[in-house]
């Protein structure tokens, strides 16, 4: 038995990542490994995928016109993909969700078009041997593919709720009326979202989750929705939760911020409450075979919206999703502090596909939050940013996730639970990747340890070799007790079984 001398350092259990998605496999589904790699320096013990309708055997948008997105084998049962896991080497834990993207997928379904009935039941069905299988519940990716009817969503949000899981949605953006500007209503495009997701809840009695709340990407809309699902959750008791990455930046496409190129650049500024100079281009961008914008390229009004009107030209069209990928820097730090001091706002780092660094082996990251989103949480977010303190950042990252999911062996330190902890220095602890320049795999700094199962995984910043991870298939019925957590977080218990310099 080895003994860690903790004297200084906060020993924390590990962090549970509510919101992420895997790297997905061309024709055969998500790799695991290398997200959970990357997951694992960032203190996180446990993440759940299958987020935004995207199961991770993969999906298939096929639209009448413009952009088609396939990834992976939708067509592949979840639950071979699950034993298939169960043989992959992890670094940390890891759960699914099932998809509702990845269910239109197999009813041969096109972007945009709405499901009928029998197409509803069949969905239904896969989905019941889903969840059988130990997928966590349903999630939605309805801004990907608004074709997805509130009735489908209720459908299965019922399915997963009889069957103990829960719903995660991703929120539509209704098309808007230009005469709502006029009128200085800037929330029209998400107000009715937030209350499909509360009624969906309402009427499925599913727990679920909020995805992406500082996302939005409306003005005002964080205030907005907070004010709305809290009422939601203290006056109907429902079990509402939801996100945030805790970032600055979303990562968007210009073909999909502009509602396939439908609406000018200028109104889609005006819409968000947004600025040119927040705008950055996530690659070299090529039209015709040409370079016109460099990596980390800004554009002025005009560039963008020649670009909007020309986005077949640009190089793989229609090939991907990434047709013009925007790094926007139009998360206000209000609305982050604002998110944080709800207790039923969990962490989720959102990330995607990861992919291998020819120089160092190592995987490489798609985006800097794998490895910067719980350091900066504790380091950014509580020490510097004092937006909340450090008991409060631990509760949201560990034991409020874990009663609210069910994992009744995570999120503590006790005996009987699984030995998952962090321990790190609340003085030093901070994230260093960032989206531009090529710093996004650079590991946070002040994280001493990270253990999984009991064992070493991480070691003053480095991987010691150890894959104790392992799938959890779910097969209890998951609480969504928001109640039990606001109640918690107000007797100001804290984190339990936190101990500092042992």
């Amino acid at each position: 038995m080895r003994v860690i001398d903790a004297t200084g350092l906060v020993v924390s259990p590990g962090f549970i990542n509510t919101h992420t998605h895997e790297a997905i496999v061309p024709d055969t589904g998500a790799n695991l490994t290398p997200g959970s790699m990357l997951m694992v320096h960032d203190g996180i013990t446990f993440w759940l995928g299958g987020n935004c309708g995207m199961s991770p055997t993969g999906i298939d948008i096929t639209a009448k016109e413009g952009i088609s997105i396939k990834e992976g084998d939708p067509s592949k049962p979840l639950g071979k993909f699950l034993d298939e896991a169960e043989k992959v080497p992890l670094y940390n834990n890891y759960g699914t969700l099932t998809g509702n993207i990845t269910l239109r997928s197999q009813m041969g379904l096109k972007h945009m078009e709405h499901e009928t009935d029998l197409q509803i039941e069949a969905m239904k069905k896969i989905l019941a041997q889903d969840l059988a299988a130990g997928s966590f519940g349903i999630s939605a990716g309805l801004m990907y593919d608004m074709g997805a009817t509130t009735k489908a969503l209720l459908e299965l949000a019922k399915v997963s709720q009889a069957a103990g899981g829960m719903a995660a949605l991703h929120t539509r953006y209704p098309t808007f009326n230009l005469k709502h500007l006029s009128l200085g209503i800037d929330n029209v495009v998400l107000e009715r979202s937030i209350h499909e997701a509360i009624a969906i809840c309402r009427k499925s009695r599913a727990p679920l989750i909020v995805s992406h709340i500082t996302a939005m990407a409306q003005a005002d809309s964080t205030r907005w929705t907070l004010k709305v699902l809290d009422k939601a959750i203290r006056e109907e008791g429902l079990p509402l939760a939801g996100d945030i990455i805790g970032d600055d930046y979303v990562s968007n496409d210009l073909y999909i911020l502009t509602f396939k190129g439908k609406i000018p650049a200028r109104v889609m500024l005006k819409l968000g409450n947004y600025r040119m100079d927040q705008f950055y281009s996530a690659h070299d961008l090529y039209l015709d075979g040409k370079l016109y914008a460099k990596e980390y390229s800004q554009f002025s009004l005009s560039q963008m919206e020649y670009l909007r009107k020309n986005v077949e030209r640009i190089d793989g069209f229609g090939e991907s999703r990434s047709l013009l990928r925007l790094l926007c820097k139009i998360v206000p730090a209000e609305d982050t502090k604002l998110a944080l001091q709800h207790p039923w706002v969990f962490i989720g780092n959102d990330i995607g596909g990861q992919s291998v660094d020819p120089k160092t082996g190592e995987f490489a990251a798609s985006s800097h939050r794998g490895l910067a989103t719980f350091s900066r949480l504790l380091g950014h977010w509580s020490r510097e940013e004092g937006a909340l303190s450090l008991e409060q950042a631990l509760f949201k990252a560990t034991i409020a996730p874990a009663l609210w999911l069910g994992l009744d062996e995570k999120g503590r330190i006790q005996e009987g639970c699984d030995a998952d902890i962090v321990i790190f220095n609340a003085d030093t602890i901070i994230h260093r990747a960032d989206w531009l320049y090529h710093k996004e795999n650079l590991k946070p700094e002040g994280i001493n340890y990270v253990i999984v199962n009991g064992q070493i995984v991480v070691e003053n910043g480095k991987l010691t070799g150890a894959t104790p991870g392992r799938l959890i298939r779910r097969t209890w019925k998951i609480p969504g007790d928001t109640a039990a957590i606001i109640s918690l977080d107000e007797k100001r218990e804290g984190v339990p079984n936190i101990v500092e310099g042992r």
